[in-house]
């Protein structure tokens, strides 16, 4: 989505998506098929590339992977511990529907070991509170493995769509 089809209210909303405790306001955009969105109570419209005629998963489904770190949430539901005692420094072992990875702490370093490499230092930007454990391994592999983003896009797009079908469809009145 392009920061340029982002539009300025006096548009109306007609329906609001809710999934869990998100949702999202849905206009009609300049032809029978385009949906506009915007999360709730804010300002700015966005455009959808599904049209119309794909359906409200759909729809929920894209605004999800626009709207949310939708990687992070994918690898977080989805994330195998093989090994590694919890609480500890590591190493650990984790599975991501057969990516194997490995990740351990060393001093004040963090370390990522990818399929078919070596140990590597990885850097973190600091978060407060501190991410530990698990979420630290999840920001570590995210931010040591750029491509995941690419290996994975299909399977978030997937999993994205499977988590709209819990949508409520409210109309706007």
């Amino acid at each position: 989505m392009d920061a340029d089809t982002e539009t300025e209210s006096p548009i109306k909303p007609f329906a609001k998506l809710v999934l869990g405790d998100s949702s999202y306001e849905i206009a009609e955009g300049s032809n029978d098929e385009e949906l506009l969105y915007r999360p709730a109570g804010t300002p700015l419209w966005n455009r959808l590339s599904s049209p119309r005629s794909r359906g409200w998963q759909k729809a929920t489904a894209e605004i999800l992977v626009s709207t949310r770190d939708a990687l992070r949430d994918y690898v977080r539901m989805h994330l195998i511990r093989l090994s590694g005692e919890p609480g500890g420094s590591g190493p650990f072992e984790y599975d991501l529907f057969g990516f194997r990875w490995s990740y351990r702490e060393v001093a004040d370093a963090v370390h990522l070991k990818l399929p078919e490499s070596d140990w590597a230092a990885v850097r973190l930007s600091e978060q407060e509170p501190p991410l530990t454990g698990r979420e630290r391994a999840i920001d570590a592999l995210i931010e040591g493995h750029p491509e995941l983003h690419a290996r994975f896009a299909p399977d978030v797009e997937a999993w994205a769509l499977r988590i709209s079908a819990g949508v409520q469809v409210q109309p706007v009145f």
